[in-house]
């Protein structure tokens, strides 16, 4: 690292020192660099050194503590009823698209076909708070009509369920962690680079035919996941 890198780091560690607040206003690498008229790089390893002496991502007196979320990963319930069993929850869903698409390469597999797909990205909103971002993918063909319906402030599993011929019966999630991208941070107001959970989820109907994968993704910290079940015995990877 060059003089003059080393001194644009030092320079902006010191600020944000003085000013810990400026990270949770700017959110965005993009947004602090040119605050502070330095690279991204710079931002970048500026905020990693921060954090490692607790500078950044540490609680604020003067912000509410979040509220963590468990999930149960063996219930086939949506995402908004799993929230929504907490009290005092004012949960907004907000639909950014909802468009047929052509069927991505690394999704034929799944589908078994190369028909059209309906494309939705949502962005959930708990108190004016990004909670979740996240990109559901469905047959054109079984869910005709379904991108010219308005689904905000919609569950799209009950909206399905009352208006198509199918029933939900399983589903596998793989949870991973990854840091997020210029997009998701945007959308869930995190620093590029935040550790995220990335959800993806397969789900099938009760004839084993699969109806929808979605990506969603998660604040680390807002969540936590476990698995609930009443005889463990009965539960097991089948094979389709």
């Amino acid at each position: 690292m060059e003089y003059r890198e080393i001194a644009s780091k030092t320079y902006v560690e010191e600020q944000i020192k003085a000013n810990p607040t400026i990270v949770s206003k700017k959110l965005t690498e993009r947004a602090l660099a040119e605050h502070f008229g330095v690279s991204r790089t710079t931002i970048r390893n500026a905020l990693n050194d921060l954090a490692m002496e607790g500078y950044v991502f540490q609680n604020d007196t003067d912000v509410e503590p979040h509220k963590i979320f468990e999930i149960n990963m063996l219930k086939m319930s949506s995402f908004s009823e799993e929230v929504k069993k907490e009290d005092d929850i004012d949960l907004n869903i907000k639909v950014l698209t909802n468009q047929i698409i052509n069927m991505p390469a690394e999704l034929r597999s799944f589908f078994g076909s190369n028909e059209k797909l309906i494309r939705i990205v949502r962005q959930r909103i708990l108190n004016k708070t990004p909670l979740s971002y996240e990109v559901t993918y469905l047959p054109s063909n079984r869910f005709k009509g379904l991108e010219q319906v308005d689904l905000n402030n919609v569950s799209l599993y009950q909206f399905l369920k009352e208006n198509y011929p199918f029933k939900p019966s399983h589903g596998r999630e793989e949870i991973t962690y990854e840091s997020a991208t210029e997009d998701k941070a945007k959308y869930l107001e995190v620093i590029e680079g935040t550790p995220i959970y990335k959800v993806s989820s397969n789900s099938f109907d009760i004839n084993f035919q699969p109806f929808e994968h979605t990506e969603q993704y998660l604040s680390g910290k807002r969540f936590k996941y476990h698995l609930s079940a009443k005889n463990i015995f009965n539960y097991g990877e089948k094979q389709l």
